[in-house]
């Protein structure tokens, strides 16, 4: 079953530019898989009674254009299914207008009482109506991540009471203000947007850290990015930027 929701590009959700920023459309995809599960009746209110949680895994998202202020859209997710402690869904972004951009992600089941992955129980999976339909012809769950790089370039970035959400780490969302960030700050000089952006979330990132680093490593036109400290690589992604 794909679930739809409207939403009008508003003030928060846009760059300097007007544009969409890369950061808003990955907290469209958490609020509709929120919003989604809440709905059948395993929202995060639900799990967490039951000691569980769904953490995100991994993310791929492909831009087709990115829209401005004040333009109607329409967002829609579905659920591919469940293997295992893995559940996979996938995401559309579009307006009268055309397509914006579509995404697939994968997520872990984590027992937090037992502190570890868990698989997912036939009570949680079977609530949800499995759409087959797919995105990307390779999975993401398959794409080979560059792990620890040596950057050619680095960025400082200092954490904000803001960015942690109720769990006390930085929220997922932010991650991918950081790597637009690096994107925008130190790569695009000629005025490309990103096409594509993959990545892949290692470890939390506690409210007891003050800020962490960002950097790049170019191979073959991709660029591969870290979000690291001295001692932790909290992510690894990728970033295509558009022709």
């Amino acid at each position: 079953m794909k679930i739809e929701k409207n939403h009008k590009i508003g003030f928060f959700d846009i760059d300097h530019q007007f544009k969409l920023r890369v950061q808003s459309v990955a907290r469209f995809f958490q609020d509709m898989a929120v919003f989604h599960s809440t709905g059948i009746g395993a929202g995060p209110d639900v799990l967490f009674e039951k000691g569980v949680v769904w953490f995100l895994n991994r993310l791929e998202i492909e831009f087709f254009r990115y829209p401005t202020l004040g333009e109607d859209i329409k967002i829609t997710t579905w659920s591919r299914g469940f293997n295992g402690y893995k559940g996979f869904r996938e995401y559309h972004i579009q307006s009268s207008l055309g397509d914006i951009a579509r995404g697939s992600s994968v997520w872990l089941f984590f027992d937090f009482k037992r502190k570890r992955i868990a698989k997912v129980p036939a009570q949680i999976s079977r609530l949800y109506e499995i759409e087959k339909e797919k995105w990307f012809d390779k999975e993401i769950d398959d794409w080979k991540t560059c792990g620890r790089i040596r950057p050619e370039q680095e960025m400082d970035v200092s954490l904000r009471y803001s960015d942690f959400d109720i769990n006390g780490h930085v929220n997922n969302t932010i991650y991918l203000g950081f790597l637009e960030t690096l994107y925008h700050k130190t790569i695009n000089s000629n005025g490309r947007p990103i096409r594509n952006i993959k990545i892949r979330f290692s470890h939390e990132i506690g409210k007891a850290k003050e800020s962490i680093q960002t950097g790049w490593h170019k191979t073959n036109g991709v660029y591969q990015c870290n979000i690291f400290d001295d001692s932790m690589l909290y992510a690894d992604a990728q970033i295509i930027p558009m022709d």
